[in-house]
């Protein structure tokens, strides 16, 4: 290894490779990344019990792109191995929806959502593919203070409880009060690394962390003048709304003193590539490794507080909550001896040029009003000093530790609460609610096009902006003016709802309701404006108050897709089960393994006990089509589109979901019987011989089987295995190994069942046990991967 890590690093790996879970604190450019990836490379490295998996989630999707870069240049750069296969999954860039890679970067909601079995990358019926990716991998939570406590936060707590034990994690922060830091270990039995003084303080001496950085409160309000007095070559301005910044940018680029000084702005209401091309050249221009040629000022919101890499020599900033500023100022002074200046406005123009009071004025942070004041008065306290990252947590518990100890007593009070809504995510009730629990954003989109019928095909595929509520209220209003103003003979604004109604496909049908009022909006899904009120500009973003020209692009419309599922040719249930049974040897089991030995140490079962079952459900997934109308179903429609099946059984029959034929006669003899639950009927007896007094193996195996097609299935219907099928599944029982193999009797199989007989209810996961709703997420992976490398089934 070409790089010796600090010790504050090497402290994170041992807490982590010995079983503690831990909670760092770390200032900016401190090496937290490495003190993350430590523990997992020398596990991958040297064969430690330890997963050789990761996700290293994010809050926002700049940080995951950010983090890839990162890891290659800083990680591999180190001496590590660079045979990981490193992979990012984001809404923006999903390049590993099944969570496969050896290193996933993804935003939180992608690991949420996949755990709460409600995955944003996958469809409904591949629900509970992911579950089981992220029980198995060492989980890292980056810059978690910026995690909503209302949804995000107590969502990712109460992941983590489930998983201890299971999955070792990581929570990585650098500016949460230490009441906050304290709750949350206590919470979560983990380590907070710096553990003491000592430790701090041997983290504050890191060279990294010689630097200098003074804070100043200015007397005046933010303005053009105030930056360039104060500008040398790199000059950063936070501003707390997208209205102020770009008003801002536009005073600085057209101010007569400006001299050759360049002005980028940089907020949320750019498109994409805009967005990146722009976080480009900032980094380039601002980053460590910059070519320093020039004079460049950059105008930005709260998405600069983190996610770009990149150091100035003075930040101007309005007021805002200490913990907000820290983040900021983390862009001025970054490097190893460099100096800067932070200059806190108390005050900032608003749209007529008055001069407003920001312990007043508080958005975005609006709720917040006694913690800005408190910054105020800690930061004029220390006005023109130079503050260590020891002082900054100072004043972070100072102004934050009232209400981050309120925050961590309604995490305490709403636990329960918390978990019966996750409860029912995972369990299908109240899938609906996956997003409050996950991130609770409230925003509106609003698109700038002059066809709404062309929208309306396909709304959410048109290049929109994500606006707060009531800023929406706010243009909507002004709009209106304009709009009479202009004389807009057809309309100027119009609002899309959704009818609560599907059409033919499936659908959700929405239509377009007339805009009079601002209140007309509330309950809309989208908000059109015609190109003659707002508009878009590359440099400046959405644009509300102006038209420029511009119009959203629409997605193409897409071509009606053949229906019929997958591509397949006859195969006997033998040679499947088969295939699949050795891709779970080969590639689904060995991810997994790891995982299994941890779960059935922290809840005190057997040893192997997970393991066997799981040979078992690959080894019975399908037992169901061994159903005598099933077969049938196969003879019928080989026959009829004239390639007879020979006799035996089968699993799959010849499908060509492009082929007219077999799609004729798929739909003249209707869909084949079901057979997932009913295949876990018939094998239950089996199923609980292998678990033994381990009952919660019994209800995982059960349902990891009966919903290897669709995650919620919960229902089953008559059903009798044809004759021969007790000889097919011994059979395949052959291939178990020998250990495995012992008290299994074909002949306890329910050959035929009746739900008007037999209830099942209580034989399904219930999410609200821990160990069960692992076990059950890992077997549900490992037959569903097995099943795609087996045979592309999906």
């Amino acid at each position: 290894m070409s790089m010796i890590p600090y010790p504050f690093q090497r402290r994170v790996a041992e807490l982590l490779l010995s079983d503690h879970n831990v909670i760092l604190q770390a200032p900016t450019g401190a090496g937290k990344t490495m003190a993350a990836m430590l523990p997992f490379l020398e596990a991958i490295e040297r064969g430690r019990d330890f997963p050789h998996k990761c996700l290293y989630a994010v809050p926002m999707r700049v940080l995951a792109n950010q983090f890839v870069d990162e890891y290659k240049s800083k990680v591999r750069k180190a001496g590590r191995d660079d045979r990981i296969r490193v992979a990012i999954q984001t809404g923006e860039h999903p390049d590993d929806k099944e969570l496969t890679a050896t290193l996933t970067f993804a935003t939180i909601d992608q690991v949420l959502s996949s755990f709460l079995l409600s995955p944003y990358s996958l469809p409904r019926r591949l629900s509970n593919l992911n579950a089981g990716a992220v029980a198995a991998s060492y989980l890292v939570f980056d810059e978690f203070h910026l995690f909503d406590p209302i949804s995000t936060l107590p969502t990712t707590l109460e992941m983590l409880r489930m998983l201890r034990g299971v999955a070792p994690f990581l929570l990585m922060t650098a500016t949460f009060s230490t009441d906050m830091l304290r709750g949350l270990a206590d919470a979560l039995g983990a380590v907070v690394v710096p553990e003491d003084g000592t430790a701090r303080q041997a983290m504050q001496a890191l060279r990294s962390q010689q630097k200098t950085r003074r804070y100043h409160v200015a007397d005046g309000p933010l303005s053009a003048g105030a930056v360039l007095a104060q500008h040398k070559s790199r000059t950063l301005v936070v501003c707390n709304v997208v209205d102020r910044a770009r008003a801002l940018f536009e005073a600085l680029r057209d101010h007569p003193e400006r001299g050759a000084a360049q002005v980028l702005l940089l907020h949320s209401r750019f498109l994409p590539e805009d967005r990146q091309r722009i976080e480009s050249e900032i980094r380039r221009l601002f980053g460590q490794d910059g070519d320093g040629s020039g004079s460049w000022i950059v105008v930005a919101t709260q998405v600069i507080e983190v996610g770009l890499d990149v150091t100035c020599q003075t930040l101007h900033t309005e007021l805002a909550p200490a913990n907000a500023i820290l983040q900021r100022a983390g862009r001025c002074a970054r490097y190893e001896g460099e100096e800067g200046d932070v200059f806190i406005y108390p005050q900032a123009f608003d749209a007529d040029g008055e001069a407003i009071d920001l312990t007043e004025s508080v958005m975005p942070y609006r709720g917040q009003e006694e913690e800005v004041t408190r910054t105020l008065a800690e930061f004029r306290a220390r006005d023109g000093e130079a503050l260590t990252f020891g002082d900054e947590q100072e004043l972070i518990s100072a102004v934050h530790g009232p209400r981050d100890r309120a925050v961590v007593d309604g995490l305490v009070a709403t636990r329960e609460m918390h978990r019966r809504r996750m409860n029912g995510v995972m369990a299908g009730h109240r899938s609906g609610e996956a997003g409050d629990l996950i991130r609770a954003v409230s925003s509106r989109l609003v698109v700038v096009h002059d066809d709404p019928q062309a929208v309306a095909e396909r709304p959410f595929a048109a290049e929109a902006f994500s606006l707060h509520p009531h800023t929406v209220y706010g243009l909507v209003g002004k709009w209106l003016e304009r709009e009479d103003e202009l004389d807009l003979e057809d309309w100027g604004v119009r609002a899309l709802h959704d009818l609560g109604d599907e059409d033919e496909s499936g659908r959700s049908v929405y239509d377009w309701l007339p805009v009079r009022d601002k209140s007309d909006v509330a309950g809309s899904v989208l908000v059109l404006v015609h190109p003659a009120l707002a508009g878009y500009d590359s440099d400046l973003g959405f644009v509300p108050d102006r038209s420029t020209g511009y119009r959203a692009r629409l997605a193409p419309a897409r071509d009606a897709a053949p229906r019929g599922g997958y591509f397949y040719h006859l195969e006997t249930y033998i040679d499947h089960v088969r295939l699949v049974y050795d891709a779970f040897r080969r590639t689904a089991w060995p991810e997994l393994a790891p995982a299994a030995a941890r779960l059935e140490r922290a809840f005190g079962w057997p040893a192997g006990v997970v393991e066997r079952v799981a040979h078992l459900v690959v080894l019975f997934h399908d037992v169901g089509k061994l159903n005598r109308s099933w077969q049938e179903w196969v003879v019928r429609y080989q026959r009829a589109i004239g390639q007879p099946a020979p006799p035996g059984f089968y699993a799959h029959t010849d499908s060509d979901p492009g082929n007219p034929l077999h799609r004729e006669k798929q739909r003249a003899l209707g869909r084949k019987p079901p057979h997932a639950v009913e295949g876990a009927v018939a094998v239950a007896p089996l199923l609980a011989a292998a678990a033994g007094e381990c009952e919660p193996m019994l209800n995982a195996a059960f349902t990891a089987i009966a919903r290897h097609h669709g995650a919620f299935t919960r229902e089953y219907r008559r059903y009798a295995l044809a004759p021969g099928s007790g000889e097919a599944v011994a059979e395949t029982l052959a291939w178990l190994p020998s250990q495995f193999a012992a008290g299994l009797d074909v002949g306890e199989m329910f050959v035929s069942e009746d739900p008007a007989r037999m209830s099942i209810e209580d034989l399904f996961v219930d999410p609200q046990r821990d160990g069960e709703f692992l076990a059950y997420a890992l077997l549900a992976r490992a037959l569903r991967r097995a099943d795609q490398v087996g045979t592309g089934s999906g």
